[in-house]
């Protein structure tokens, strides 16, 4: 499978390799499942922050057999939840870590893992940055399922809008997410009274993580595009006016991030 690094960066990561980050791609492939699970633990914590361990762990083979573990049904939630992690962290490394996972097809398997039931998993497929990768085409088969997810925590809120805030490129991008109820959806993310995470569940006020990527989606949404903008005009939130919504975050007393943010609507 080609995911591994440019060739010139193979050669030079290569002569650094320790006999540690050997170990750890070794306990991936252990036959106690306990085993594994706390080697995947072990590569979490070994690789953050440590863009040469990461790129270490890539050359030596680790992200095929995450992914391996990742999918398989056999693996426990938890290990299915580490593994995610890990290669979200791997994906916070260079351009050519990101490429390697690329390459290794993660993105299929991330679409798969916004299946599972477990709420923890999706959540850490969701972190996972190289859904921007996906995203630069906005697939309108995969938005309907991001959307029906907005729900189900306030982790799921925040990933999922900064998805969304981080890939509306275009103008045809503004007119998927707009067609498949992003306004919606994502306009009782702005607001401060109490409101609902999943069914009968009550929740305190949206936290500001929550609220910055939703208002930055709306600032991509309604960027230089009439029928959107229109649109926010009669979008009641509340019994408010979202107009209004937006004037109350431009208001000296919030933070310079969400006034600015809130002023390019």
């Amino acid at each position: 499978m080609a995911c591994l690094l440019e060739a010139p960066l193979r050669i030079s990561v290569l002569s650094e390799v320790t006999a540690t980050s050997r170990h750890y791609v070794d306990r991936l492939f252990d036959p106690d499942p306990q085993k594994v699970l706390q080697g995947v633990i072990d590569m979490k914590n070994a690789v953050i922050g440590n863009n040469k361990q990461k790129a270490n762990l890539i050359v030596l083979g680790a992200v095929p057999r995450l992914l391996y573990l990742l999918q398989q049904s056999s693996s426990s939630p938890e290990l299915r939840t580490e593994c995610a992690v890990v290669l979200g962290s791997l994906a916070m490394g260079t351009e050519n870590n990101i490429k390697s996972l690329v390459d290794c097809h993660i993105i299929p398997a991330l679409l798969q893992g916004l299946l599972c039931p477990d709420l923890t998993f999706i959540e850490a497929c969701l972190r996972c940055k190289l859904w921007e990768e996906l995203c630069l085409k906005l697939d309108p088969t995969v938005i309907p399922h991001l959307m029906a997810l907005l729900s189900r925590s306030q982790r799921t809120q925040e990933y999922i809008t900064q998805i969304f805030s981080h890939c509306c490129k275009t103008p045809e991008h503004q007119t998927v997410l707009y067609n498949h109820g992003a306004i919606q959806n994502i306009a009782p993310l702005l607001i401060s009274p109490s409101y609902k995470v999943g069914p009968l569940v009550s929740a305190p006020a949206a936290p500001r993580p929550v609220r910055m990527q939703a208002l930055k989606c709306f600032s991509v949404l309604a960027y230089e595009n009439t029928q959107v903008s229109m649109t926010l005009v009669n979008v009641l939130v509340d019994g408010e006016q979202l107009s209004q919504v937006f004037v109350r975050m431009m208001q000296r007393d919030r933070p310079i991030e969400m006034q600015l943010t809130a002023a390019k609507w």
